[in-house]
């Protein structure tokens, strides 16, 4: 038995330094920089890890698709990196995740603007550490970190399917905070909103993750989640009073935003990862994924529960991945 469980150690590692710089053995080759006429959707690129992915991807000559939900705080990202970057391009697509007509306008929007889909990173995220609800009754983190890009990767899977060799990569968390998770319960709270609704939300599109890769097993069309570790960001700009305090101590600590824009450009790029799906991988590491995640029946709940919950947005001929 360790001495100390995950949890334990996902929590002790907040108050570590951590890697300053992206891991030389790890670095991307030459050859896959590359990346005229490749097309990529990305999510929450405003911001954090994924504005410095987004222009590490337009500078490689990417044409990228940004999903935002600012309309003008985008266009001022967008003139920012084009004002250095002038190999690709950026276009942008409002799309607010919290809204699920929204996901599906902007899906049909780049579905009629763009024929082929190279790579979707879905690394929009939220943790809000009180419960607001949206208008399609979603808790938020429940709604922006796995509904929205679910439906969005749903409605977009086809034409990634149909632009093969493609990749689909999640950004997700440490999970182990939670040792399991019963969809019976989480369908029982009124508007999904849980104790624990962003890990939970998080672990349910890790599982997501899982089925999708089975799915497209030998389709040329690899899935896969990343947690890109301890990484300065906005996300703990939610929390309050002693954890308020104890959040600048993590934010000194962990890494800058180039480490975790390295690790998301490195899975959606590298050669590195051409045979990997269905994979987590953790900072620089593959590792088992949570073992809720590994259970096939805990996933099967996941896909009952979110036929039933996006049931409304999803075409008559369109089914929820099993």
């Amino acid at each position: 038995m360790p001495i100390i469980n995950d949890k334990t150690r996902i929590l002790l590692k907040l108050f570590v330094p951590q890697r300053k710089t992206p891991n030389p053995q790890h670095a991307i080759a030459e050859a896959d920089k590359n990346l005229q006429g490749k097309t990529i959707v990305f999510t929450g690129g405003t911001d954090g890890i994924g504005r410095v992915a987004v222009e590490m991807l337009c500078s490689m000559g990417a044409n990228i698709v940004l999903l935002a939900r600012n309309k003008a705080k985008a266009e001022a990202v967008i003139e920012s990196i084009k004002a250095v970057h002038t190999q690709g391009s950026i276009n942008l697509q409002v799309c607010d995740l919290a809204s699920m007509d929204s996901v599906k306008a902007c899906a049909e929007h780049i579905l009629s603007e763009h024929p082929k889909i190279d790579v979707l990173v879905n690394n929009a995220g939220i943790n809000m550490t009180k419960p607001v609800i949206t208008n399609d009754n979603f808790e938020t983190n429940w709604a922006i970190n796995y509904f929205g890009p679910r439906l969005l990767t749903e409605l977009l899977l086809d034409r990634i399917k149909a632009s093969v060799p493609a990749r689909i990569v999640n950004l997700t968390t440490n999970t182990e905070f939670i040792p399991e998770i019963d969809f019976d319960e989480i369908q029982a709270r009124a508007n999904f909103d849980t104790d624990e609704s962003y890990v939970e939300s998080k672990l349910s599109m890790n599982m997501f993750t899982v089925d999708l890769a089975k799915q497209l097993q030998g389709l040329g069309v690899t899935a896969n989640s990343l947690c890109p570790g301890h990484i300065r960001s906005n996300l703990l700009s939610h929390l309050e009073g002693v954890e308020k305090v104890l959040s600048y101590v993590m934010h000194y600590m962990a890494s800058p935003t180039l480490v975790g824009a390295d690790r998301i450009v490195r899975l959606a790029i590298s050669s590195e990862f051409d045979d990997v799906t269905g994979a987590y991988i953790c900072e620089d590491k593959l590792k088992p994924h949570h073992h809720e995640a590994q259970k096939p029946e805990k996933r099967a709940q996941a896909q009952q529960m979110t036929t039933k919950a996006l049931s409304r947005w999803l075409p008559t001929n369109e089914t929820i991945i099993e």
